[in-house]
């Protein structure tokens, strides 16, 4: 391993190992009477989740560089040890393993104080476990986790000769609606690799904001060039969009398992369609999460029915959500719907609908049977 890149990979181990000598501690004056290397480790990754995935996804992440060193016949760099072997040879881990420091915990333990602690400790972590993981969560609100059918076309995009910083940016911004693993793939690679600044901050900022690990590369050593320090505010409009559509563009390559017809007051609803359909393997497009940056409220136009038509045409079928919302009896409530629905009819789109309602009336679609709470949607045969 060349010389900085070591001192760079050993420092980084040695923080991590400074880094949780406190949390392993705590854990050590809550350990039982008897442990071994396997409850340790069980304790370590129950109350401390987010720094154990740490240490699994650095580890995998430098094995598969090696993995990669090798293929184009190159030698490996980082060694890097597997998860639990990286666990169980930090010296702080060594030391609560061995049989001196067992003999001594033994003899001074005892259950009320040790269970006390254990109780302590899991109440304060749990605290803290729920606020990474609602963070998380919130940043992954509208994310879908399912690969788009268009995900290759997308990285190749990016790749090709003289795409504009702003081009970049549109894909960026499109590969981090969808949690797969081509798409943290791409984030990282973009991370490790990408000259321009902002570019590669954004990458780095959605996966640690995803809650992976990640390390943030400094700048480029030496003169910088027009294009490193290059920016855009990426600021763009439903005719943006449409200029896209009309052109052979990212945009023009976009296909859709299904286009969600809803009301927006029933966004949380929404989600958790989405997100059944994504299990199922459906990727899914909703205006509001999948054209966010095109398709401001404030910029609503023909321009936007436009759009939205083009999407229908992209998408394999439509997917109609009836609720209160959005239906009054036989009545549809918005234009917007309406349009959907119409325009979906007139150029022979499947629709589907699942009926949150049930007031007994039949619409010309096919019914979906659905149980959200449970997370199923039934396509029968």
């Amino acid at each position: 391993m060349p010389g900085k890149t070591k001192r760079k990979y050993v420092g980084e181990t040695m923080r991590i190992h400074k880094k949780l000598k406190r949390p392993l501690h705590l854990i050590s004056e809550a350990l039982p009477y008897e442990y071994d290397d396997k409850l340790l480790l069980s304790m370590f990754a129950e109350l401390y989740p987010y720094e154990w995935k740490e240490i699994v996804e650095r580890c995998n992440y430098f094995i598969a560089k090696d993995k990669h060193l090798q293929s184009v016949g190159k030698k490996i760099r980082y060694k890097s040890p597997s998860p639990k072997t990286f666990f169980f040879t930090m010296p702080v881990v060594k030391n609560i393993l061995s049989p001196n420091f067992k003999a001594k915990h033994k003899k001074r333990f005892a259950e009320d104080i040790y269970n006390a602690n254990y109780d302590a400790l899991k109440a304060k972590r749990s605290v803290k476990i729920n606020q990474k993981n609602n963070k998380v969560q919130k940043y992954k609100q509208t994310m879908q986790e399912v690969e788009p059918y268009y995900i290759d076309a997308l990285i190749v995009a990016y790749h090709q000769k003289g795409i504009t910083t702003e081009g970049k940016m549109e894909i960026i911004t499109e590969m981090s609606r969808f949690i797969c693993d081509k798409s943290i793939k791409f984030f990282y690679k973009i991370n490790d690799a990408e000259r321009n600044n902002q570019i590669r901050n954004k990458a780095f900022q959605h996966l640690q904001n995803s809650g992976n690990y990640v390390k943030l590369r400094k700048n480029f050593k030496g003169k910088k060039k027009s294009y490193m320090v290059e920016k855009t505010d990426y600021n763009m409009t439903p005719l943006d969009l449409i200029k896209r559509l009309d052109a052979d563009s990212i945009q023009n390559k976009k296909r859709f398992s299904a286009f969600i017809s809803h009301s927006y007051a029933d966004s949380k609803i929404v989600e958790e369609v989405i997100s059944i359909l994504n299990t199922q393997g459906h990727s899914c497009y909703c205006d509001w999460s999948s054209d966010n940056d095109f398709l401001k409220r404030s910029l609503v136009s023909d321009y936007t029915k436009e759009v939205l038509k083009r999407r229908i045409e992209q998408s394999d079928y439509l997917f109609f959500i009836r609720t209160d919302n959005s239906m009054t009896g036989e009545k549809v409530n918005s234009p917007w719907i309406e349009m959907e629905l119409e325009y979906s009819k007139s150029i022979g789109k499947d629709i589907y609908y699942i009926d949150l309602i049930e007031d007994g009336i039949k619409l010309p679609y096919k019914l979906l049977s659905h149980n959200l709470m449970d997370g199923k949607i039934e396509w029968g045969e």
